[in-house]
């Protein structure tokens, strides 16, 4: 009986290192932010959800301020919070397979995004609300601002593209383009 008794828990004892070594293997690391990532593409996924839900931001402050500047700067304080929300749900991603570049990259973007909002696109806003149609001060200050962020988005878009697509060659995915994105390019040019 004391042979049977012992056999038993040495097999039970090994199925345990084995569970165990397999549950190792496959679990990947939870992040900060509380969400576990198990594939590059829910990894990617989760960046370009958060950066297509802030170009959709851009798109509404865009389409206000045409129409009513102290709704746009309403809407900035909304757009301002989120960003930085994104940005800090990003920071809490781990790094997929030990390799954060692309994290790093979107928090990067995300906090450009943030001061632009505070900053920059608030700046225009006091700026067209004194506006009066002669001042050549005030529409060269804009075209200043405007040309400022719009240069260095391009920096900040161009590392988080590189820093992208550099993840999806390492991990085997094909990227698409993003609809809104698209959307969004055709209607500032």
């Amino acid at each position: 009986m004391k042979i049977l008794i012992k056999n038993h828990s040495t097999v039970l004892l090994a199925l345990a290192c084995v569970v165990f070594v397999i549950s190792c293997k496959t679990q990947t690391r939870k992040g900060a932010n509380g969400v576990t990532y198990n594939t590059a593409q829910e990894y990617n996924d989760y960046i370009v959800g958060r950066q297509t839900k802030l170009v959709e931001r851009v798109m509404d402050f865009v389409k206000v301020s045409q129409t009513d500047l102290d709704a746009a700067e309403v809407l900035l304080d909304t757009c301002v919070k989120e960003a930085h929300q994104m940005a800090n749900e990003i920071k809490g991603m781990s790094p997929f397979k030990n390799d954060s570049t692309l994290r790093d990259a979107a928090v990067s973007i995300f906090g450009f995004y943030e001061k632009i909002f505070d900053k920059d696109y608030r700046d225009l806003i006091h700026l067209k609300k004194e506006q009066d149609g002669t001042s050549m001060e005030i529409e060269n200050r804009i075209r200043e601002i405007v040309t400022k962020v719009t240069e260095e988005e391009k920096g900040f878009d161009n590392r988080f593209r590189t820093a992208q697509q550099a993840f999806a060659s390492k991990n085997k995915l094909q990227l698409q383009e993003n609809d809104i994105q698209k959307k969004f390019e055709k209607e500032i040019n």
